[in-house]
Order: structure tokens, then sequence, then C-alpha cells
């Protein structure tokens, strides 16, 4: 079956997202993989922005995410991409794939990436995502003790030596309930990750919310460039559908089936 796929030509557009994973702080903390503050920092300070550019893709986020940090690795004077997307099987059966090798050019050293755009709500002692599946904790943990460790495999060492460097860059937003005090996990967040309210459809406050398009997740645009939405259909929403208010709060508006939404 043929995925669909999506054509964005306007480079302003592209841009602003370029500018915007730049700036996001990682959801993460407490771990020696995890990419944090000071070294988004640096790689912002050297970058530059790629132009030009047109995505011709995978109608998913992670898909387009994965694109942003491509074109700015490429483009990056310190860094050299080495290869992406590479499958490690084993006997027969692939148990993963490396998202990219990068060659740090001021080091000299040879640098395994994992990238994710993730957004998660705190529900009672949990940080599910809109598909309640996907938890933060078994993410994380899936990322920084199976994917990271994929490129120590003989398949990647054979042919492009030890690595010298591993990073988890995960990026995103965190949600808490906007009427109660729920709490997420005792995972190590970042204190600086970008927040965001979320509720039920049918908890929907007495504030105009306007909808937004799945790419514009990662970047929220000003309310005022938004479409409005009665909120009788924010009410009947059957999946989870993020929104911004009018003074620029995110929310993420849950079908009632939420966590049980697939």
């Amino acid at each position: 079956m043929t995925r669909p796929v999506i054509h964005i030509d306007s480079e302003s557009y592209i841009q602003h997202h370029f500018a915007a994973i730049l700036h996001l702080p990682p959801l993460l903390g407490g771990h020696p993989f995890v990419a944090d503050a000071s070294w988004l920092a640096h790689f912002r300070q050297r970058a530059r922005l790629p132009r030009h550019s047109h995505y011709h893709g995978s109608r998913r986020l992670g898909f387009y995410y994965q694109w942003l940090w491509r074109e700015l690795i490429i483009h990056h004077p310190d860094y050299h991409l080495i290869a992406e997307e590479i499958q490690v099987s084993e006997e027969g059966r692939t148990i993963g794939a490396v998202d990219f090798l990068v060659k740090n050019r001021v080091a000299n050293t040879l640098e395994h990436w994992e990238v994710a755009i993730k957004f998660y709500l705190a529900h009672q002692g949990r940080w599910p995502g809109p598909n309640a599946r996907d938890e933060l904790d078994k993410k994380s943990a899936r990322m920084l003790e199976h994917q990271l460790p994929l490129s120590g495999h003989s398949t990647i060492s054979t042919k492009y030596g030890q690595i010298d460097t591993r990073r988890l860059i995960m990026q995103g937003r965190l949600f808490y309930p906007a009427f109660d005090h729920g709490k997420g996990s005792g995972i190590i967040t970042n204190p600086a990750a970008p927040h965001g309210k979320w509720c039920y459809a049918e908890q929907i406050p007495a504030l105009e919310l306007r909808p937004l398009s799945k790419f514009d997740w990662l970047a929220p645009p000003d309310f005022n460039t938004l479409a409005p939405c009665p909120a009788s259909e924010l009410r009947a929403v059957g999946r989870p559908r993020m929104a911004v208010a009018p003074d620029q709060s995110v929310w993420f508006i849950m079908p009632g089936s939420w966590p049980n939404y697939r």
C-alpha cells in the first residue's frame, strides 16, 4: 500500500520549523545520552538554516521532524552526515534502525543520533500520548536502552567503525490537566520543556480555541492567524486535537474514550 505523501513548497513555513526545533528545549533530563540545553544551544549557535528547502514525504509528523533534522545536519559546518535510517538485522530479522550516523568534524568523532518529536499528557501518574499505548517512560526507555545501543551492533561497527558518542534528541510538549492536579510519572523531565493544558472534549472551557494542523503541533502559530472553529465542533471530536487559546496557551482536546483511544 502506498503511503500518503505531502508536498510543502513554502520556504517561509519550513524556515519557521527549522528555527523552532533549534529553540525547542529537550523534553528529558537526567541521562548522559540526552542532548541537553547546553548542547542544543551550541548546535544552534553554529547552525546554518537551509535555504530553498522543499519537503516531499510522509504526512506523519515524525517523518517530517526527522527530515528537518537531516537538513540541519547536512548544512551544519561542524557535522557531516555519514548515513541515515540504517537497518540493523540479526539472523534475517530486522531488530531496528539507526536514525543518523554523524561525523563530528571538530572532535573528529563518530556519533549516533536518535531524534523524536513527542507529546505527552500527565494522567494518573503516567505520561501517555495521544495514542495512549505510547508512553513517555516506555518510549524513552526503548530509545535509550534499545535504539541507541543498536549502533554497537556488528552491522554498524564493521562498516562504519566504533561509535564515540550517542545522543537522544527528544523534543515536543508536555500537557497537564486543565481542571485537576493530576501528575505524570516520576521520570526526570526538563523543567524548561514546553508545557500546555489538556482536557476532555466535554470539558472545553468558555474561551475560544482554534485547532492546529498536525504539522503545526511542532510550532503552534499565533492565535490570530488560525481559522475560528465552533466550540460545538471541538466538543464532538473523535480524535485528539491540539488547539491554541487567545493567550497563546496550547491545549490538547481529548475524546471521551481516551486513554482507551487508539
